[in-house]
This record gives C-alpha cells, structure tokens and sequence, in this order.
C-alpha cells in the first residue's frame, strides 16, 4: 500500500509540473503575438514591439535551459548512483539532512528509494560473505570429521592385510570392530547430508502422516541418549508428559529431530550437565529441551539453526556435520511447527518446540 501511495504522489507530483512548466511556456510564446495584435495600428511603437519579442525569445531560451538543468541534472545525478550500484559500489546513507538544490527535491522519492536498495544491497552481500564463511568452515569441518574415522578404517584394514604379524582372533575381532563402528560413524555424517539436502529441496523425503503418541517417542529418544557411550555422567530428567499426547507427522522425521537436540546438549556441554524434557498440551503441544550447561552467546544464539553453523572451531572435533540444528529445524517447520532458542553464557539453554 504504501508502495502505491508513493507512485501515484510520483504521477501527480510529475503531471503538474509538467503542466505548470506548458503554461509557462504557452504564455511566453504568445506574448509576442498579443503586443502584434495590440500596436498594429501603431506602427511608431513597431521597435518596442521588436525588442520585447527578442527579449521575449530570449527569456524563453533561458527558460529552456532552466528546465532542462532542473530535470536532466538530478536525472543524470541518479544515472549515476544507478551505474555505481551496478558496480558494486554501495551507497553511504546518512541520517543527517543534506543540501539538496531544488532540482533534486523533484525526486526525493527516487534518492530515497536508491538509498534504501543500496542498505538492501549491502546487507544481501554481507550476509552472502557471512554464509559463503560458514560454508568454508563447514567444508573444512566436515573434511576433519570424515577423513578421522576413514583414517581408522585404512589403518585397521592394512593392519589386518599385513603379513608381518599374526593376529589372535579376539583381536581381530577388536579391529573388526572398530572398522565397523567408524563405517557407522561415517555413514551417519553421510545421512545428515541428504537428509539436509532433500528436505531442503522439498525432494526425496515423503512425510508419512500417522498418529504419535508424542510423549512415549520422546521416552524413547532420551533412554537411547541416556545409554550412549560416554563418560559424561549426565542425568537425564522427563517432566509432564503423564497423558497421552497425540500428533499428526512422520515418527522417524521427528524422533530423528529430538535425537538431534539431546544428542547437541550432550556433545556440547561439559559433563555433569542436567538436562530437562519437559512437556506440555493445552492449546498446542510444547517441548522444551533444557539445560544447565555452559549456554551460548548471543551469536551462536542466532545461528544455531543455520545450516554450516558448527559452534566450534574447525580445529575442535564435534563429530557432527553441522547440519544436526538445521535438520531439527526443517523437520518441526515441515510438521507446521515453531522452534525456538533462548541461551546464556554460563546459565543453560533452552530449546522449545510448539507443534
């Protein structure tokens, strides 16, 4: 709406000037011919008649200029910050009030439309270069991550195809193992990619929609976590969650999602930490994942969902993708659902989902 009130105060602002500037012109044209008309009959006065018409004229040729130094300056002015936007050279704006000759005041609106695409410009390319970083990151993140366990891999594989040493079978098993528990390591990363991908794609992944009894999935996802191998020592806590509450949505998509989130509060915090389900069924069901562990800034706040977005330094091995918090995301966003991040450095985080 206010797009259309701007153009048609352009249309009306540009259609009296232009019949101002007409009117203007038409009476310069014809005062030659009225003071004809007026002396005729007073062929004595013939030189003063002459000599207002070429000051007539002339007036009428300044007049032009004008005109055209009041439109075409400003229009050439705009040319310009055009081109220069074109090349990548944004504009400065300022909040401070600037001279401006009348001239430019005539398109006000365009200076102010070219200063707001220019803000517009700036930060698409600010947030590209931003994203354009964690995708480096993530690449170099996501190579470490691969290349450990495929390092296992070929080393075990050429300790057990080596003829130098003779391997009793319990240890064989051990490397066989270990060949296997990288392999499933590796092809989870693996997973986290397409899921990521397709889903982002809207290709590949088909919804199933069944009826969950959301409370008895969530107590399976935390028994799992709970049992993970770790040394962690972190306890594990179920809050409401007593009556049944039933969704509609795909069972491996959202048990997948709450895997993500406990799994990202263990990997993440140190050990000891609490970590709290807790969830509720009035007008909407709502899942919060809490914990009191180190929290997060501000910026890892507002891109823990981001794609790429690992929280951690590349040179930190997270065992993870950085895909983990962005699948949660395009999992609960596919079942027509919110989630959201409150945190603080020092003071826990909590994760709350709405379905």
């Amino acid at each position: 709406m206010k797009i259309n009130l701007i153009n048609w105060r352009l249309i009306v602002r540009f259609t009296l000037n232009f019949i101002l500037h007409q009117i203007l012109m038409f009476l310069f044209v014809s005062l030659p011919a009225i003071f004809y008309i007026v002396v005729l009959k007073q062929p004595e006065k013939l030189f003063f008649v002459n000599l207002t018409t070429v000051l007539i004229i002339a007036a009428y040729l300044l007049y032009c200029l004008f005109y055209g130094y009041y439109v075409a300056r400003p229009m050439a002015d705009i040319l310009v910050k055009i081109r220069k936007l074109s090349n990548g050279e944004y504009l400065i704006p300022t909040n401070k009030k600037r001279f401006r000759s009348p001239s430019s005041r005539l398109y006000r609106e365009v200076y102010a439309n070219l200063e707001a695409l220019s803000a517009t410009l700036q930060e698409s390319e600010r947030k590209r270069l931003e994203f354009e970083q964690l995708r480096q990151d993530w690449a170099a993140g996501v190579t470490h991550d691969l290349k450990t366990p495929l390092s296992y891999i070929s080393g075990y594989s050429d300790i057990l195809l080596s003829d130098e040493h003779e391997w009793s079978a319990h240890e064989k098993k051990e490397f066989v193992q270990l060949i296997k528990d990288k392999s499933a390591h590796m092809e989870e990363l693996i997973n986290d990619l397409g899921i990521a991908f397709r889903m982002d794609q809207n290709i590949g992944i088909k919804l199933s929609s069944q009826r969950i009894e959301l409370g008895e999935l969530i107590r399976r996802v935390v028994a799992e976590t709970a049992n993970m191998p770790s040394d962690k020592n972190n306890s594990f806590e179920i809050v409401g969650g007593e009556e049944p509450i039933y969704v509609m949505g795909d069972a491996g998509l959202l048990k997948r999602a709450f895997s993500n989130l406990l799994v990202n509060a263990v990997v993440h915090n140190p050990a000891g930490t609490a970590i709290t389900v807790q969830m509720h069924n009035i007008t909407h069901v709502e899942i919060q994942v809490m914990d009191n562990g180190k929290g997060m800034d501000e910026h890892s706040s507002n891109h823990l969902f981001d794609r790429y977005y690992r929280g951690t330094s590349t040179d930190v091995p997270t065992g993870g993708t950085g895909l983990g918090m962005a699948i949660v995301k395009q999992i609960i966003t596919a079942h027509q659902g919110t989630v959201d991040v409150k945190s603080t450095t020092g003071h826990g985080t909590v994760i709350t989902i709405r379905l």
